[in-house]
């Protein structure tokens, strides 16, 4: 019975999702573990900064980013995917 038990929560710890949640407390979507987030529409005014350093694709449109600083994506050195569409 403990291989079954090992398995089990090896299938739970695989399949489980994360979330960011931002500064306002609004929650961008992990599509790809640690690679992928779906931050769209949620009327943002900044990258979360929880974000992970191994994020490959960002979709952030349709939220409003007053600025982007030089150094707003450095830290997102995989970033290969960025989508900031506003309206």
């Amino acid at each position: 019975m403990a291989p079954h038990v090992s398995c089990f929560f090896l299938a739970v710890l695989l399949t489980a999702s994360c979330e960011v949640i931002t500064s306002s407390g609004q929650t961008c979507i992990e599509k790809e573990a640690n690679k992928t987030y779906n931050c769209e529409n949620l009327g943002l005014r900044e990258i979360p900064a929880t974000l992970p350093n191994s994020t490959e694709c960002l979709e952030f449109s349709f939220n409003f980013l007053p600025t982007i600083q030089s150094t707003t994506f450095s830290r997102l050195i995989n970033l290969t995917y960025l989508d900031l569409t506003r309206y």
